[in-house]
């Protein structure tokens, strides 16, 4: 059997920040408290299946940077909310950097590509 590769899961200080006064934020106001932990624990298995397969994501196209390759996996908990984690694969190093926790109903050159 075959062993897979375990990737590390950074979060950049942005990446955080945003989901932590955006993405978090608008949850709590839009959502039962219930509710709101489901999501958030949904978001974060989400995130944690990057570590066994970081290439499952789709190229993020609207990122225009050519090294590294911009992937995204997108969270979707109801049509109005979906968040797209967006992330690259530092393959030698076994490390999956997150740049940004994005909706999509935001302008889309907000997105963060850089720590």
């Amino acid at each position: 059997m075959v062993e897979k590769t375990c990737y590390e899961i950074i979060v950049t200080k942005p990446a955080r920040d945003r989901f932590q006064n955006e993405i978090l934020s608008y949850i709590s106001k839009s959502f039962s408290d219930r509710r709101a932990l489901e999501i958030e624990n949904n978001f974060k298995k989400l995130l944690l299946t990057l570590q066994v397969d970081p290439q499952r994501g789709s190229i993020e196209k609207l990122i225009r940077i050519r090294d590294p390759i911009f992937r995204f996996i997108l969270l979707k908990e109801t049509k109005f909310f979906e968040i797209k984690i967006i992330y690259f694969i530092e393959e030698s190093q076994n490390i999956v950097q997150v740049t940004d926790f994005f909706s999509t109903k935001m302008n889309p050159l907000k997105m963060q590509s850089r720590s």
